[in-house]
Parts: C-alpha cells; sequence; structure tokens
C-alpha cells in the first residue's frame, strides 16, 4: 500500500496506518493495493471461446476512435474553444514546412556511432506534424490541410522502416521484416487516426495505403505474435519481447496495436482477437509496478506507459459496451494514485533512474473515467484539446463525467511513503510554513525498469527548486542500454549521493538491496533507517546503514551514513548537486542556490567521525547541464565511520 501521510491539521483519512515500530501515523490516508495474481502460460496462444464471446459485444464496424470530421456538432464544440485557433495556426505553420528527409545513411548512423538524435528528430517530426494537420483540418473543416495531410501520409508510407534504428540493431527491419516498436506502433495510431477521422474526405487510395501499411509493418505481425506463428528461425520471434514484457513498451506498443486495430479492421472476430490479446497482456504490464502502486522507471515512464494503458483500457471499454473491464484488478487504483504521492512540491517529481518528467495534468483528467473518486482541480479544468490525439478522442468524444471536483487531491500531505518500494516523501507543506522544503529517499534495489545504480539515494527540493541529491538520467545513446550502461558516471553509483567503500561502486542485481530497519512517522518529524551494504561488492564491510531524519518543526534535513569493518577500509560519501555552491575555509559549511542572485538558499553542515578530504569535480552528462560532485573521503582507511550532512534552509 502507499500511505499519505497528512498532517494533524489535514482533513483525515478514511484509514489509519502503523509504522513499523508498531506505532500509529497519525492521520494518513491509505490507499491499499491487492497484487494481480495470475499464471503466466508457457504457450500464449489466446483462447478462441473467448475470442467469440468478445466478438458478441463488438459493434458490426469498426469503433471510431473519436468522431469523423463530418460531425460538425461535435467538432464544432471544440472549434469553438479558445485554444482551437492556436491549433489552427500550428496547422497552418505546419503546412508551410518541408516533410524532414529520412535517408538510409541518417538511419544507419546508430550502427555506426551510436547517435539516436539526428535520425529520431526528423522521424519524429514527421509524424508530429501529421498530427498537427489533422486535428487543424477536424477544427477548421475547409479541406486546406488536407493536401498537406496526404503528402505526409505517403512519405511515411514509403518509409524503409518504421522501426527506429536504436530498436533495430542488426537491421532486420530495415532489411525488409518489419517489426513493431515504439515508433512504429505510434505511426500506426496515428495512420488510424487519419484513417478513421477523415474516412468520407480521403481519397480511397490513400484509404487503402494507409490500411495496407498499418497491416504489413502492424497488424499481421502483431497477430503473428499473439498467435505464435513465428518462424523459430526468424529473428522477428525475439522482436516482440514487449507482448508479456513488465516494463513501459509492454502498454504502448499493445494499446497503440489494439486500438488502431478497433478503429480500422472490418472483421469483428478478428477485431476480438486484438483485444483479447490486449486483454491478455495487461496482468504481465502490471509486473512493473509494486504492490502499492509505484513506478521504478519514473514519472515521465508513468506518463508514457501506464498512460497507454488508461487509453486502452477506455478505448476496450467504449467498444465493448463495458463488458470488457482492463482496470479490475485492485491493483490499478494504487497504480493510478501513483502521480499524485510522487511529488516533491507542486506537481514535481523527483528524477530517479532514467524517469524524469512530471506528471501529465491530461493524465490526471483521464482517471477520473476510471475512479471519479480520485480527481483534483488540475484535473478538473483540463482544456480539451490539450494532449494528443488519443487524449483528444477520449475526453472530447469519449466517457469524461465532466468537470466534476472534490477536494480531496490538491493540498499535498505530509510524505508519501510507497513500503514495497521503499520510497519515502517527506515535505513541509503547511501554510504557516515559510520554508517549503522536501525529500525524496529510495531504499529499493539495482535491478529496477530504467535502473540506475543508486540504492540510499535521494533528492532534496526547496521552494520547487531542485538543490541536490540524484543527477537523473542521461540522453539515450547505443551505450545506454548495452553491457556497457553503467560505465556511465551518471548512471552508476559515482554520480549519486551513496558511498564509495573500500574504492568500489555499488554493484547491479537484485540481491544490491536496502533493508528497511526502522521507520517513524510523525507529524513533527519522520525517519527512515535503510541497511544497504548488500549494494556493496566488498568482504570487510560488515554493515552500512543509513538514516534520514526530517525534521518539520525546525526545517532541517539529517542523513548519516554509519558504517562498519572487518579491517581498515578506504570510504567516502559524496554530495551531488546542479546548484552553485559556497564553502567555508575548512570545508565543514556549504551553500547551495540557484543563481548567484539566489536569495534562498540551501545550507549544508559536514560532520564526520575522523578526518576526511574534500575536492569536487564536474561530471560529464552530454547533452545536459554538468552535475557537481563534492567528494568527501576519510583521510586513512577505517574500521568504524559516521559521516552526516544537515541540510536547512534560510
Amino acid at each position: 500500500m502507499v500511505t499519505w501521510g497528512r498532517s494533524s491539521q489535514s482533513v483525515p483519512g478514511p484509514g489509519y496506518g502503523q509504522n513499523q515500530k508498531g506505532q500509529k501515523m497519525k492521520k494518513c490516508l491509505l490507499f491499499t493495493a491487492v497484487a494481480v495474481a495470475f499464471t503466466a502460460s508457457s504457450v500464449f496462444a489466446l483462447d478462441s471461446t473467448r475470442i467469440d464471446e468478445i466478438a458478441q459485444w463488438l459493434p458490426e464496424k469498426p469503433a471510431a476512435s473519436g468522431v469523423r470530421i463530418g460531425d460538425r456538432a461535435a467538432w464544432g464544440r471544440l472549434a469553438a474553444l479558445p485554444s482551437a485557433a492556436r491549433h489552427i495556426e500550428d496547422a497552418e505553420k505546419a503546412l508551410a514546412q518541408p516533410i524532414p528527409a529520412v535517408p538510409d545513411e541518417l538511419y544507419l548512423e546508430f550502427t555506426r556511432n551510436g547517435n539516436r538524435r539526428n535520425f529520431e528528430t526528423p522521424y519524429f517530426a514527421r509524424i508530429d506534424t501529421l498530427s498537427t494537420l489533422l486535428l487543424g483540418e477536424c477544427l477548421e473543416n475547409k479541406g486546406r490541410f488536407l493536401p498537406g495531410i496526404i503528402s505526409r501520409v505517403k512519405a511515411i508510407a514509403a518509409e524503409r522502416s518504421w522501426t527506429m534504428p536504436a530498436h533495430d540493431g542488426d537491421l532486420t527491419c530495415f532489411n525488409g521484416t518489419p517489426h513493431i516498436d515504439l515508433g512504429s506502433c505510434h505511426r500506426t495510431i496515428t495512420f488510424s487516426f487519419v484513417y478513421d477521422w477523415l474516412r468520407d474526405v480521403l481519397p480511397q487510395d490513400v484509404k487503402d495505403l494507409i490500411f495496407a501499411e498499418c497491416d504489413r509493418r502492424t497488424f499481421q505481425p502483431y497477430l503473428a505474435t499473439c498467435r505464435k506463428q513465428l518462424d523459430p528461425k526468424s529473428s522477428v520471434a525475439h522482436r516482440h519481447w514487449w507482448y508479456e514484457g513488465g516494463n513501459n513498451w509492454n502498454s504502448v506498443c499493445n494499446s497503440c496495436v489494439v486500438r488502431a486495430a478497433l478503429a480500422m479492421i472490418n472483421d469483428r472476430r478478428l477485431r476480438a482477437e486484438f483485444v483479447a490479446s490486449g486483454e491478455h497482456t495487461v496482468p504481465y504490464a502490471m509486473k512493473g509496478y509494486t504492490d502499492d502502486g509505484y513506478c521504478s522507471e519514473g514519472m515521465g515512464y508513468w506518463n508514457y506507459g501506464y498512460g497507454h494503458h488508461i487509453s486502452l483500457g477506455l478505448a476496450v471499454r467504449a467498444a465493448t459496451g463495458g463488458k470488457v473491464n482492463l482496470f479490475s484488478a485492485p491493483k490499478h487504483r494504487a497504480v493510478m494514485m501513483y502521480p499524485y504521492g510522487y511529488q516533491l512540491m507542486d506537481w514535481q517529481s523527483p528524477h530517479f533512474a532514467d524517469g524524469g518528467g512530471n506528471s501529465s495534468a491530461v493524465l490526471l483528467a483521464l482517471e477520473r473515467q476510471v475512479f471519479p473518486d480520485i480527481v483534483c482541480r488540475r484535473a478538473a479544468d483540463v482544456d480539451l484539446l490539450l494532449g494528443g490525439l488519443t487524449d483528444i478522442s477520449l475526453r472530447a468524444f469519449g466517457q469524461d463525467p465532466g468537470p466534476t471536483y472534490t477536494n480531496g487531491f490538491d493540498t499535498l500531505p505530509i510524505r508519501s511513503w510507497f513500503p514495497d518500494a521503499q520510497v519515502l516523501i517527506s515535505r513541509c507543506v503547511q501554510p504557516e510554513q515559510t520554508l517549503r522544503l522536501s525529500i525524496a529517499i529510495k531504499g529499493g534495489h539495482n535491478q529496477e525498469l530504467h535502473n540506475h545504480n543508486d540504492v540510499g539515494s535521494y533528492v532534496i527540493m526547496l521552494d520547487g527548486i531542485e538543490m541536490g541529491g540524484d543527477p537523473g538520467g542521461e540522453i539515450y545513446t547505443r551505450r545506454t542500454f548495452s553491457k556497457d550502461r553503467y560505465v556511465s558516471k551518471v548512471l552508476n553509483s559515482y554520480g549519486h549521493p551513496v558511498p564509495v567503500v573500500g574504492n568500489q561502486l555499488q554493484k547491479t542485481g537484485r540481491d544490491a538491496a536496502a533493508k528497511v530497519i526502522q521507520t517513524d512517522f510523525t507529524d513533527a518529524k519522520d525517519e527512515i533507517v535503510f541497511d544497504y551494504k548488500a549494494a556493496y561488492p566488498v568482504p570487510t564491510l560488515q554493515s552500512l546503514v543509513r538514516t534520514m531524519t526530517f525534521d518539520r518543526k525546525n526545517a532541517t534535513i539529517t542523513i548519516t551514513d554509519s558504517a562498519k569493518f572487518s579491517e581498515p577500509t578506504a570510504f567516502e560519501v559524496p554530495v551531488i548537486t546542479y546548484r552553485d555552491w559556497e564553502a567555508n575555509d575548512d570545508a565543514t559549511r556549504f551553500s547551495f542556490k540557484k543563481t548567484p542572485k539566489t536569495y534562498r538558499r540551501l545550507q549544508m553542515a559536514v560532520k564526520a567521525s575522523a578526518p576526511v578530504t574534500f575536492r569536487n569535480e564536474k561530471i560529464e552528462n552530454p547533452g545536459r547541464p554538468e552535475v557537481t560532485r563534492l567528494g568527501f573521503t576519510f583521510n586513512q582507511p577505517v574500521t568504524n565511520a559516521t559521516f552526516t550532512l544537515v541540510y536547512s534552509a534560510n
């Protein structure tokens, strides 16, 4: 379960919890998630009886992915919105732009030097521009964007590969065998909107082209996967690992393909096969979330992965008249609460591992179609034209219950605690507090999704500005998802605020895990104690304990590492920051601020059980700001050591 801690001045929740000392936590709102129980079959061929059952619930003709351009009552309501004019202006600008080239040599650059961006920039620009033109045409309905839409459809249809080069390392797709990845399924779902919304105005040859390319590149490979008909000798067989995978790929790819099939395929039983396949994959995708709803991929990937699951579930629910419910497992409620709890301040999330980004207001608005009681002002006031084509279709033409609003989720609680993930976020959030200070700290393990070797890492925020802690991710290259991933100082533990022990960094693996020794959560103070000895492959290390104490009354955060060794061993503890910093002469007091002119600062006092040497260095992170590493190394190997950082704000 994920526990939302509220102070005594907040509205109490429906339940109370206890910390690991057995003491009652004061006014904590509890949301309990039950694990999804299922047995993974070694053969995932679908049940024909279930397909027949679903077919009875589907309409005779494909289910529209919204409404078609001819429904001027529906589109006219959107065209009357103040934001519609901006979308039409965007379409005018898009129409004036040439179609970016994606030559073979650009595709092959990834195989030569690992660069992803040079190809992906024009690749995504093509499909994004098509979406912009489609929305502009549906809002305006004058036909002036149709030529641009058709020319871009033809250009994308003629691409040698819809799969991104980073997902086609052996060039199987480039050489003519289609497979489905995050990029190709995005092209498919966008083509399905063009096909469906403009069905009555597109020339027949363009509609035939759209369907033929989606069928060849996506529908047929997908059916081969779900029917388990792949040639054992074919290199395509391993491409659709995501079909029963446990990360964002599962939800994104299955959602896009199934929704496109619902909008385009005439044969009702065949559509039912796609729906049954999507239904089959959901429990596997949900394995990627802990039972308390935590997403180790981070907020950005929650938006992307679970956001696509929301889209799939709503589309299938509408197409089957509510007979197929992809949100039935209790765990879904906890996962939908994740963006509410995973905030440091004001919808700003900590950036652990690769998972940057903050919560999407559009997805919060879509959530209320599943759980109407999970709603906040931010979700209630979202413009109907905000988001992508999927978001617009599901909200403007779908099942949105309207701008109902309750006051349950706008005020942040004093803490969010994800016990299964071992992630705690503690905050000063009361109106009378002039200092808005917060910290997120994680235990976890080093085989999480989009993992960094970061057991024990933390992030500190002051007045909405991240001041220190975890560096976040890097710009993806070929190395990022290779055997050399942890060569990167941003991905290995060197660039994180965790110790270097015996000159060793943290190891990778599920056994490199923290244990929560103790929690003590009250209105005045939060304390958590981790043992994370297991993260270090150091034979002399007998114990390594990190204690974080958040004193709300005095607005201080204390982080203490205590280490014991069987024989003298080198020991270093770093501090990580992107901010400007200053230190006194003996490097025992530090000050961090956003810019030289910023008045508010985060202060840090350093206390060590033996003399330490301080040094600072820059850690390169190409394409992103450099991070500063402030290292404190004990001058002599130690058998017992404590190192304490006391953060305070002024």
